[in-house]
């Protein structure tokens, strides 16, 4: 059988820096950028800036992530090594071609008007098993909906939440302990980006989102050897 490759990424080992930067606007703070929360943003006063991240000890990345940002291009400097390119719509992922061990690194970003920054994520990406060909996305509507006495809608309207699910039919040993890690440092309280189908970003766009499950379920196959069926579910966090 020919081996699907794992695409399925998840960035949630975060290597949080120290960051500064001279363009920061007043009332806002450099640290809303490692704040949990997407939609805190950090504010700027220019529409071209520049972070510095320092980290107290050496630290191993093969991935960066930007997300909610109004910046059209970024230019990110790893001891020298360059990397340039255009931000996009949901989340802008790069996957470095190797691992870099580094102290700290320095990012611009450009724009049209001041900027805004909401998550950076400089760390190791883990990669799960393939999924299932049939991934399942969907809404939440958290509006609340009433109908008065003669029938009129009405109600407190709140912003809608993705979710996405995937199975994953045949998991070996390996793969079992690969989403059993994950899902010990997660747990259903951690924010983080995935990635599910990088191939099809237009129909499965990246996701900030926490594991929308209670309980993990590995059944094993009714086959020889040690194989489990699981599925995951995300539910998007802002």
């Amino acid at each position: 059988m020919t081996e699907i490759p794992r695409t399925f990424y998840v960035y949630h080992r975060n290597e949080k820096a120290e960051l500064m930067s001279k363009e920061i606007a007043d009332r806002s703070s450099i640290e809303y950028i490692n704040d949990p929360m997407l939609e805190l943003c950090a504010d700027f006063k220019e529409n071209d800036i520049s972070i510095t991240g320092s980290y107290g000890n050496m630290v191993a990345i093969d991935s960066f992530c930007i997300g909610n940002t109004n910046a059209v291009s970024f230019e990110l400097d790893i001891d020298g090594e360059i990397e340039k390119g255009w931000i996009q719509k949901h989340f802008t992922i790069r996957n470095l071609d190797e691992v870099i061990f580094t102290r700290s690194f320095v990012l611009k970003l450009s724009g049209i008007e001041p900027l805004y920054l909401g998550h950076l994520f400089f760390g190791m990406k883990t990669s799960l098993p393939r999924f299932a060909v049939e991934p399942n996305t969907s809404i939440e509507l958290r509006s609340e909906s009433s109908r008065s006495f003669g029938g009129q809608a009405f109600g407190m309207r709140r912003k809608t939440l993705k979710f996405f699910s995937a199975n994953f039919p045949w998991l070996n040993l390996e793969d079992k302990k690969i989403i059993d890690d994950y899902i010990e440092d997660v747990l259903n309280v951690e924010p983080h980006i995935i990635d599910p189908y990088p191939e099809a970003h237009e129909d499965f766009p990246p996701i900030y989102a926490t594991l929308g499950i209670s309980e993990a379920s590995f059944p094993k196959l009714n086959r020889d050897g040690f194989y489990y069926n699981s599925s995951l579910s995300w539910q998007e966090a802002r």
